[in-house]
């Protein structure tokens, strides 16, 4: 059986659409899905919500909640990682505090100064995950719906496996 880690599991957009996606593969459809984030309830409710998406389609999945990043990783074979460091109260000032000097951007978490100022924020995150998987899921294949995509995708890893899909997750599917 495939064990598949969620972290940051809360993020739910990317959660949900992932596990609907996964399931639909025959070979997935039996796996374990261990959902990690660092905030309990935003946790619980993805838990809930993905244990629907499993029971209503009647798949054998197993749904598995921890706020431990160590016990998610332990054997998984794959992991997505869809994380926001800082959180969103930190997210407006990646926007305004350019805007202050006359740069205006619609949104401010893939590249300019507003994604400069996201990826020192998530690229340490991001090197601890990395750091966690060679321990504990060394074989296992990466993938980061995390943005800004290209810096938190060229973190070097020992994996040949890495890949940063992030809104081309359709093409994954």
């Amino acid at each position: 059986m495939t064990k598949i880690a969620f972290i940051g599991a809360g993020s739910l957009g990317f959660t949900r659409g992932l596990v609907r996606d996964i399931l639909t593969f025959p070979l997935l459809k039996d796996a374990t899905l261990a959902l990690m984030d660092i905030d309990s309830e935003r946790l619980e409710f993805a838990r809930k919500s993905v244990q629907r998406i499993v029971d209503m389609g009647h798949y054998p999945a197993k749904v598995e909640a921890t706020l431990d990043r160590a016990e998610a990783l332990k054997g998984a074979d794959v992991v997505l990682v869809t994380i926001l460091a800082g959180g969103t109260d930190v997210w407006r000032y990646d926007i305004e505090i350019p805007k202050q000097y006359g740069v205006d951007i619609n949104i401010g978490d893939t590249r300019g100064v507003s994604g400069i100022f996201r990826a020192l924020r998530t690229i340490p995150v991001m090197l601890g995950i990395v750091k966690d998987m060679e321990h504990y899921c060394p074989d296992a294949t990466l993938l980061n719906y995390t943005n800004p995509m290209v810096p938190c995708s060229t973190i070097p890893t020992p994996w040949r496996c890495y890949a940063g899909p992030c809104s081309a997750k359709a093409a994954f599917a």
